[in-house]
């Protein structure tokens, strides 16, 4: 509820600020008034994405999310994650590799399969180094199901920590020196979405070396009773 209500002004907000910059509906701006507004929509934007990972947790927990089930080719879908995400390297000069070459299809949730995904390359941009970080990506048959893999050589993750690291609002790094945003959800709804496919999550990280996220599905999707 709390969440919905939070999504309401933003409507309003959002809203006038694509009115005030659209050349002549209104009037004209000044280069400084321009750019204000467009950080006044920005934060919006970035608010609207906080309170849709807030009610998409909710759903999940409640065992009410809805899922979009087809059938799609798991090398194309690899390709398209790998040119997607090309562009969040540039900054950190971050050697991205797509290590997908076999062609097979799975019957899933592509687009909350590609959340997935999102959220993890995500978190890895931000946890390794500039011009020396590396994320790969994987995916390959293991049996009845599509075992995928997104490795980096980041930070890593302490030992005792690596239990809770899927929980809701959990963050691997509390101190008062933590420079990576985030509300600790993310990796929470993979959690969710995993679960929810017939699938499993989990990581293995060692301290100063990196992290491996897997997460495999079955090919074809069972919906739960």
């Amino acid at each position: 509820m709390v969440s919905h209500e939070l999504k309401t002004p933003l409507v309003p907000i959002t809203g006038y600020c694509e009115m005030l910059l659209e050349s002549g509906l209104i009037g004209e701006l000044n280069a400084d008034q321009t750019e204000f507004i467009k950080k006044i929509q920005s934060n919006s934007y970035h608010l609207k994405n906080l309170t849709d990972k807030i009610l998409q947790a909710q759903r999940l927990d409640m065992q009410k999310q809805s899922w979009d089930i087809q059938t799609f080719n798991i090398k194309e879908f690899m390709n398209d994650i790998h040119l997607g995400h090309k562009g969040m390297m540039v900054e950190k000069n971050i050697e991205f590799i797509n290590n997908s070459p076999n062609e097979f299809k799975v019957e899933s949730d592509r687009n909350n399969l590609k959340e997935v995904f999102v959220n993890i390359i995500q978190n890895a941009v931000d946890f390794v180094p500039a011009n020396t970080g590396r994320i790969e990506i994987n995916s390959k048959q293991s049996g009845d199901d599509i075992l995928f893999s997104v490795k980096d050589n980041g930070t890593g993750i302490p030992k005792e920590k690596l239990e809770h690291i899927f929980k809701k609002f959990y963050q691997a790094d509390t101190s008062n020196t933590r420079t990576h945003g985030g509300t600790g959800l993310g990796l929470s709804i993979c959690n969710g979405i995993i679960d929810g496919l017939g699938g499993k999550i989990w990581v293995e990280s060692k301290v100063g070396l990196g992290s491996t996220f897997f997460f495999s599905i079955p090919k074809k999707f069972s919906e739960k009773q």
